[in-house]
């Protein structure tokens, strides 16, 4: 029996795209678990934003004012990360249903989450003098960049099943 290779390459195209939420969705919980333990750690992730740059200084070292304030300035920026998460995962719910929007909400998750992670990277390697960028900087940009390449590689069977 002869086989139709448009059939085949619709078939192969499909699988890819049938599991592709799954990867939205993983990375999503990825941003998410990361928030909330950094959320949950004010004192470690104070510790390691202090490394970076050189300085000595630790979070004992702080009074219980100083504390306070840092925790609210730690706490902030994370709260962003737990809203990225959750647009990560309503794009997951919108490709697995495969809603006609599913796709360029993708896109524009997948910009925002690399344009996020080169701003921080400049930001603290620029303005912070740091001589390496911190762990959440490069899962931006690695989340980031799956994201896009993946959701380009599915673009013509995503676009031609609406």
């Amino acid at each position: 029996m002869k086989k139709d290779p448009l059939l085949e390459e619709v078939v192969h195209e499909q699988g890819r795209t049938k599991n592709i939420w799954l990867v939205f969705a993983f990375m999503s919980i990825l941003i998410l678990l990361s928030s909330v333990f950094f959320m949950t750690f004010p004192d470690i992730t104070f510790d390691i934003s202090m490394e970076y740059p050189g300085s000595s200084l630790r979070w004992v070292d702080l009074d219980e004012n100083s504390q306070t304030g840092m925790r609210f300035l730690i706490l902030r920026p994370f709260w962003d990360e737990i809203i990225f998460g959750i647009l990560g995962l309503y794009c997951a719910w919108g490709l697995k249903k495969r809603e006609s929007n599913a796709w360029n909400l993708g896109m524009i998750w997948g910009v925002m989450m690399l344009a996020a992670g080169i701003a921080l990277g400049l930001s603290e390697i620029i303005i912070g003098k740091w001589l390496s960028v911190c762990v959440v900087t490069g899962l931006y940009c690695v989340i980031g960049a799956i994201a896009l390449g993946y959701l380009l590689i599915i673009r013509k069977e995503f676009t031609r099943a609406r």
